[in-house]
């Protein structure tokens, strides 16, 4: 039984196949969920085939006559077990393989495009770099179009060794691709198709999710007891979680805090939703855990947005034999330094800068309506408050105290979502969501 239990993992993160074409009754699964065959149950199955083996030689049984079914698929069963035997083994290697090299995830941007941002990448690195004795976990935090995923790919795959990148995706049922794409496995490795998400809508108290966190333990307690230090488990685009499935985003909360607890392996939870942020904020049961935890992405500097339009989009002229950046510096003025926004604009480069402009500023006229800021709309009162109240205050405003214009806090969270304003968690500020917006009140305040 030692031998056995020592190949397979403690919780099983592979279930071997289910046997339907015999199930003896002295092979029971037991009332756990383990479906692998305990070395004794084998035992005593091959006694039992034996005994029958026996009575049918000395004629004791003459009505049973089934012996070459039962040795038939008792072979077709030891296969089976020696099957799930070997994958299992291969299933290990492979994972610890994906910890020792880290799953290094592509950075799906054309290099005229990419922007690299040291400063930042260094800041990710110390955090997918943790010491030995490290107990606490992290969020990186940041307004959509800012550039998150792009900087921690790149910097998770500079890191390599023991960081483990799990996308997210926009659909649970999605899941069991995204761990395995994770492990660098197959997805029919794990054999569990869609009951992620099945097992969440139907309200499983044991959802499938739980092996894969099985899984990544066994990975990370080996990679710790080799390299002294615990792995990093990244799991990006969170925001993806609270809306529906607020309670995968719990499970992998809970196992952050857990794992932290035991040393065993550090999770970083990416986020760009205010939303996202505030459920996580609120679980009593892990925030009064953390220590230093959220780290904030923000907009490109002025020089880096400088060079990201001059050097990789080629928006400048020749005159008299020199570089021109005027129109340059106009798009800036005009966007700031969200890095979608300068991509955006530079790809409409060939149209004239007016026709720039209202495009832009038509979108966030957009925005207002979605976030039911314009006039005879529900909230137009409170946000013309707080549009005041930035530019009385140098465009920058306390969070309690934006949440005070309000009736109460979910509709300042409400308005939060649609992306006019942006709150800061880690400075417990709000500012307008971009430059342009500020345009577009510069412009239209008598509209607002």
């Amino acid at each position: 039984m030692s031998f056995f239990r020592a190949h397979y993992f403690h919780r099983n993160i592979l279930p071997s196949r289910q046997i339907s074409f015999l199930q003896p009754p002295k092979i029971a699964l037991g009332k756990s969920n383990s479906h692998f065959l305990r070395l004794s149950q084998l035992k005593s199955f091959t006694k039992s085939v034996s005994t029958s083996s026996s009575s049918l030689q000395e004629g004791i049984n003459p009505i049973f006559t089934a012996y070459p079914f039962i040795t038939f698929f008792s072979s077709l069963m030891l296969v089976d077990i020696i099957y799930t035997f070997c994958q299992n083994k291969c299933t290990k290697y492979h994972i610890i393989k994906t910890f020792e090299n880290g799953n290094q995830p592509k950075v799906e941007i054309s290099h005229s495009k990419y922007l690299s941002r040291s400063e930042m990448i260094d800041q990710l690195k110390n955090i997918f770099n943790p010491h030995e004795d490290q107990s606490f976990y992290h969020i990186i935090y940041g307004i959509n179009g800012i550039g998150k995923s792009t900087l921690v790919k790149t910097a998770s795959k500079e890191v390599g060794q023991g960081v483990i990148y799990v996308e997210i995706p926009a659909s649970v049922y999605d899941l069991n691709e995204a761990f395995a794409k994770a492990l660098n496995m197959s997805p029919n490795k794990f054999t569990f198709t869609n009951r992620i998400a099945r097992s969440f809508l139907e309200g499983s108290k044991e959802p499938e999710l739980k092996q894969y966190l099985e899984a990544i333990k066994y990975g990370a307690e080996v990679y710790k007891r080799k390299h002294g230090k615990p792995p990093v488990i990244i799991y990006d685009n969170v925001d993806h979680l609270v809306a529906k499935h607020s309670k995968i985003l719990d499970l992998l909360q809970n196992d952050a805090k857990k794992s932290a607890d035991d040393k065993k392996y550090i999770t970083v939870f990416v986020s760009g939703k205010n939303s996202t942020f505030n459920k996580m904020y609120s679980n009593k049961h892990i925030w009064p855990h953390a220590k230093k935890l959220v780290m904030e992405i923000g907009e490109l500097s002025k020089e880096e947005s400088m060079n990201y339009l001059v050097n990789k989009r080629g928006i400048k002229t020749i005159k008299e034999g020199r570089i021109d950046t005027t129109e340059a510096e106009k798009l800036y003025e005009l966007v700031g330094g969200n890095i979608r926004d300068l991509s955006n604009v530079a790809d409409k480069f060939n149209a004239s800068f007016e026709d720039i402009k209202q495009h832009k500023l038509n979108r966030v006229f957009r925005k207002f309506c979605n976030a039911k800021l314009n006039k005879n709309q529900v909230y137009h009162k409170a946000g013309k408050n707080v549009i005041e109240a930035l530019l009385y205050n140098n465009k920058m405003l306390d969070y309690l105290t934006y949440r005070k214009f309000f009736n109460n806090p979910d509709e300042a969270d409400e308005v939060l979502e649609a992306n006019v304003f942006a709150h800061h968690p880690e400075k417990h500020t709000v500012t307008f969501e971009s430059r342009v917006i500020e345009r577009y009140v510069q412009e239209n305040a008598q509209y607002i």
